[in-house]
């Protein structure tokens, strides 16, 4: 039994460590090549939304994006960055602890102490005994495997967090995601190599991109409702990847696959280059 228990560990680090080779995002070249605007791409990239949890899964948990990205090591990992009460960095998708853990409250009124006692509860609610992972466990983990998306939300600065990044040299194995074009540009200024991600909701806003400093390096987050070809194909003359999300209510990951099917192939077709889903896997199989 302990030989069968040792082996079994044994296969499970080697899938663990053959699904992307460590520092596989270690200098600018290569997230740059893997974010390089290809015409006629046959699939989509594919971003795991909060890690792309199924209902018996957590949410921002590293056993998530463990699961994820053996199945789709190309798959991009999505989570959310939130500040503590004494500046320290975790993950959680909420303002408050209520539905994710539990515990109560804002997580901003929290010390990192106190947090590491809390234990989260899977998208269907059942408590688990997983503590909520700090940003500084996850970048330990992906060792330059994944790329990251980092939503960082609002009251959480968006530098600070880029100088954690730095502290495991992980700037090219991440992008950080902006609720403005102002905070963007403070981002960019600080990190000129970064690739960032802004919404982009219409033609007003892509005229604004054109005569900013910001075209370069940039995703697109492009309204849910798809836009004419001519919107995405303007994008994509910039060198610009547009991000489409599929997720929420009376999206295409409400609806059952095979209902939905033609209408993930047609955001592909149409010139959406990113689907942003809570299903990675299910989409990822129709391409």
């Amino acid at each position: 039994m302990k030989l069968y228990s040792f082996l079994l560990l044994l296969v499970l680090m080697a899938i663990e460590s053959s699904a992307q080779a460590v520092n596989r995002f270690q200098d600018e070249k290569a997230i740059d090549a893997f974010f390089t605007y290809q015409p006629g791409r046959k699939r989509p990239y594919i971003l795991a939304h909060r890690g792309g949890p199924g209902p018996a899964d957590t949410e921002n948990a590293i056993p998530t994006f463990q699961k994820i990205a053996r199945v789709l090591p190309d798959a991009i990992l999505e989570m959310d960055v939130r500040m503590t009460r004494d500046s320290n960095f975790v993950l959680l998708h909420d303002a408050t602890l209520d539905r994710e853990s539990n515990a109560v409250g804002a997580v901003a009124d929290w010390s990192l102490s106190d947090l590491k006692k809390v234990r989260l509860k899977t998208v269907a609610g059942q408590l688990t005994d997983q503590q909520m992972p700090t940003f500084a466990d996850v970048l330990a983990w992906n060792q330059n495997r994944y790329v990251l998306a980092l939503d960082v939300k609002p009251g959480t600065d968006p530098v600070r967090v880029m100088k954690e990044v730095q502290n495991y040299n992980a700037q090219h194995s991440v992008f950080v995601i902006c609720y403005s074009l102002a905070d963007a540009q403070r981002v960019r200024a600080s990190f000129p190599t970064l690739w960032l991600a802004v919404g982009v909701n219409g033609i007003g806003d892509l005229e604004r991109l054109e005569t900013s400093n910001l075209a370069t390096r940039l995703i697109a987050l492009t309204p849910q409702k798809l836009q004419p070809a001519s919107f995405y194909d303007r994008l994509h003359k910039l060198g610009i990847l547009s991000s489409v999300g599929t997720y929420g209510p009376n999206q295409l990951d409400e609806k059952p696959l095979p209902e939905a099917t033609a209408g993930y192939r047609e955001l592909l077709r149409l010139g959406g280059d990113i689907i942003t889903t809570d299903r990675p896997q299910e989409v990822s199989s129709l391409f």
